[in-house]
């Protein structure tokens, strides 16, 4: 066997044992993801797609929660109002560019339904413009300076069912 064989051999090897081990990281995970849903059906369930998130003024680490397939804290709560606290971010092509765009903290109340799932995050149309308009339950305008009208961004919470 040549040497170019050999190195493509094990190159091949290598990328199929990694696929696997990935594999069954991402089934461990969605596991325990349908396992936290189902633990959890009776509570309000809120995807946040945010970081240095506070609930009720206590760090998310107080909260009953685990990771999403994106990488969102998936938390479950009670029904009732509750405060929540992050820094929101969220990427944009522009142009064939890249932007980034994140938030100072925003803090906001949502009023949750026990049996309902949630998703925050931040978007860059409203929900009008999204056409979801009738599951939004907030929309916060963020701009690039206090008191502006030019809206950049908006934070917004879905009712999902």
């Amino acid at each position: 066997m040549s040497r170019t064989m050999m190195i493509i051999t094990v190159v091949v090897v290598v990328w199929v044992v990694l696929f696997a081990i990935f594999m069954l990281l991402d089934k461990k995970r969605k596991d325990a993801q349908n396992s936290f849903s189902e633990e959890n059906r009776d509570k309000a369930l809120v995807h946040l797609y945010c970081k240095n998130i506070k609930i009720d003024n206590k760090p998310l680490s107080e909260a009953d929660y685990t990771i999403g397939e994106y990488l969102q804290k998936i938390v479950a709560l009670t029904s009732g109002l509750h405060t929540i606290e992050g820094i929101f971010e969220s990427t944009d092509i522009v142009m064939g560019k890249t932007r980034n765009v994140k938030s100072e903290k925003v803090s906001f109340e949502l009023d949750l339904e026990a049996g309902n799932k949630y998703t925050v995050g931040m978007y860059f149309n409203s929900a009008q413009e999204n056409k979801d308009a009738d599951k939004a339950i907030l929309e916060i305008p963020l701009s690039l300076y206090r008191e502006s009208d030019n809206i950049k961004a908006y934070i917004i919470a879905y009712r999902e069912t």
